[in-house]
């Protein structure tokens, strides 16, 4: 093989290679961020009282970071309690952007009333809060052997460990290998041309 075809042929696999690495690269990232599950919500459970009495089912529960709602749900009994089960999303930029993170102050309306109480945002336990807003509220007494309510449990969380796109060292080198092969082949067919 002649220099001149060996250089052509140098300068096409360069650019072959460069292309396929590339390639090959965008898709890994694009794989490994569309894999990543998302992070869990934070889940508040307990009783709900609205102006004194057991707040009615059906009335809405609304969970506030800051003047962001996030997340909402309604009231249902469970024996002679008025409880709910409240799921409040984490951040996520493009649909919850002003949500959850660990430790964030989260109030609650009741019915379009503020609740007393406040909740810090943790995805990895049940944030049992017990919910009052109005009026004050009087403890009422359950009889004895009264079957005691199930309290939903913690959301689900993933074992994983979520992953953005900056957090792969191998992207950026391998953008920098593939710009490098395009780079060579271009010098590579310039100096044929000559």
């Amino acid at each position: 093989m002649n220099d001149r075809r060996y250089l052509h042929w140098l300068a096409r696999s360069a650019t072959v290679v460069g292309g396929a690495l590339f390639a090959a690269l965008a898709l890994t990232a694009s794989g490994a961020l569309a894999d990543s599950p998302p992070s869990p919500p934070a889940r508040f459970a307990g009783t709900v009282t609205l102006n004194g009495a057991p707040a009615a089912p059906g009335t809405t529960i609304e969970a506030l970071i800051g003047s962001a709602t996030c997340g909402t749900a309604t009231v249902f009994t469970s024996g002679n309690e008025s409880r709910y089960a409240l799921d409040s999303p984490a951040l996520d930029p493009a649909a919850t952007p002003n949500c959850g993170t660990d430790g964030a102050a989260v109030t609650f309306r009741v019915g379009g009333v503020p609740a007393a109480e406040t909740g810090s945002w943790k995805n990895y336990q049940l944030n049992i809060l017990n919910l009052t807003a109005g009026g004050a509220t009087t403890p009422t007494a359950s009889p004895s052997g009264s079957v005691t309510a199930r309290t939903p449990g913690a959301p689900v969380t993933g074992s994983g460990v979520e992953q953005k796109a900056g957090d792969n060292p191998v992207l950026p080198l391998g953008i920098l290998v593939s710009v490098a092969l395009f780079g060579v082949s271009t010098i590579i067919l310039k100096r044929m041309r000559q």
